[in-house]
C-alpha cells in the first residue's frame, strides 16, 4: 500500500528539496588502532663459527654499543693467527735487510729481487691482519644501546658463522625502546588528509595515567595491494620504559583535507550496510547513486565520486520518498 501511494505522488511529480555540491576544506579526527614498534631491533648472528666459551649478558639486560655480550672460541683460527703472526714477523724481517742493503749497496742486489721480498711482506702481513679481524669476530658485541629480549645460546654451545649460512640461529635479540615506533595502517580513503607533522594523541590501555602527544614520523607512500592501508609511523619518547613493544595503541589523528572539496549536507548522505548512497536528479529524474564518504563535521561531509560536479542536483529533503525512475519537481 505505501509503494502504491509513492508511486501515485510520483504521478503528481513530488516535490523535493536539492543542491549543488560546494567546495569547503574541512578538519576532523580519525580514531584508529596502532601498534608499538621498538625503534630499532636486530637479531645478532656470529660472524665466525665457534663454541661458546662465555656469556656476560641475558635476557633483560640493557646494554651499551659496543659492550660484549658473549665470547668464541675457534681453535682453527687461533692457530692461523699465530702461524700468520710469524709469518708477518718474518716477513718484515727479511724485507727490512733488503730494504738496508738496496738502498746502501744496490750493487748487491736488483731491483726485481727487492720488489718480490717486499710483495712477499705485504702478502704476509695482510694474511696476518685479515686472521687478527677474524679472530676479533669471535667476541659478539652490541651494535647499539637497548635490552637483550632474546638469548639463544647455552655455554659449550657451537656456533656457525651467520655470514656462511644463511639459515642459523642468531644468539641475541636487541631492542632498542627508548624511543618507540607506533605504526597505523591507514586506510586508503584518509591518505590524502594525512602528512608529516599531522598532529596524534596516543594512548594505551595498559598505560591509564598517560596521554601522548605525537606527530607522523613516516609514511611510507605506497598501498598495500591486498589490504589497500598505507604504513604511517609516529614516534613516541619512552625512555620511562611504560611502553612495551607489542602493545596495541588508541590512535587519534588530526586530519584535515589538503585543499577544498565539494561537500554536502549530511542529511543528503544514506547510509545502507556501510556503504553510503545519494540522491540526484537530471531533467527531473531521480537516480540513485552510490559514493565514498570523505572528511566530515555535524553540518557537511566531502562527497567522493567522479560521477559528482558542482552542478550535480542533489536532493537533501524528500530522499525518503523517492526512489531511483521517479519524476520530481526540484526546489532550492
Amino acid at each position: 500500500e505505501i509503494e502504491k501511494a509513492l508511486i501515485l505522488e510520483n504521478n503528481k511529480n513530488t516535490t523535493v528539496k536539492v543542491v549543488n555540491p560546494e567546495k569547503r576544506i574541512f578538519s576532523s579526527s580519525l580514531q584508529i588502532i596502532g601498534t608499538a614498534l621498538a625503534n630499532k631491533e636486530v637479531l645478532i648472528h656470529a660472524l665466525e663459527g665457534g663454541t661458546v666459551s662465555s656469556f656476560s649478558k641475558d635476557i633483560g639486560d640493557l646494554v651499551k654499543d659496543g659492550e660484549v655480550l658473549a665470547q668464541l672460541y675457534n681453535p682453527q683460527l687461533s692457530r692461523e693467527l699465530e702461524i700468520n703472526k710469524a709469518s708477518s714477523i718474518a716477513a718484515e724481517s727479511n724485507y727490512l735487510r733488503f730494504k738496508t742493503v738496496f738502498e746502501k749497496t744496490p750493487e748487491l742486489t736488483t731491483i726485481q729481487e727487492f720488489e718480490r721480498v717486499k710483495a712477499f711482506y705485504l702478502k704476509e702481513n695482510a694474511k696476518y691482519k685479515a686472521s687478527m679481524i677474524s679472530d676479533s669476530l669471535l667476541t659478539i658485541r652490541a651494535p647499539f644501546k637497548g635490552f637483550i629480549t632474546k638469548r639463544n645460546i647455552e655455554l659449550g654451545a657451537i656456533v656457525q658463522s651467520g655470514v656462511q649460512n644463511s639459515n642459523t640461529q642468531p644468539l641475541f635479540e636487541l631492542m632498542d625502546i627508548n624511543k618507540i615506533r607506533l605504526s597505523v595502517a591507514l586506510p586508503e580513503t584518509e591518505v590524502d588528509n594525512i602528512s608529516l607533522g599531522t598532529n596524534a594523541n596516543v594512548s594505551f590501555s595498559e598505560i591509564t595515567e598517560k596521554v601522548y602527544s605525537t606527530r607522523v614520523s613516516r609514511l611510507s607512500r605506497a598501498l598495500n595491494p591486498r589490504t589497500k592501508t598505507m604504513n604511517v609511523q609516529l614516534d613516541i619518547d619512552n625512555t620511562d620504559l611504560k611502553i612495551s613493544p607489542g602493545m596495541y595503541a588508541n590512535v587519534n589523528l588530526e586530519l584535515e583535507s589538503s585543499e577544498a572539496k565539494l561537500s554536502l549536507p549530511i542529511k543528503a548522505l544514506l547510509s545502507i550496510k556501510g556503504e553510503y548512497y545519494i540522491f540526484i536528479v537530471k531533467e527531473n529524474i531521480v537516480s540513485k547513486l552510490k559514493v565514498r564518504k570523505g572528511l566530515s563535521n555535524n553540518k557537511y561531509f566531502e562527497v567522493l565520486s567522479n560521477l559528482v560536479d558542482k552542478s550535480t542536483t542533489v536532493i537533501v529533503e524528500g530522499k525518503s520518498i523517492v526512489k531511483s525512475g521517479m519524476k520530481v519537481n526540484s526546489i532550492n
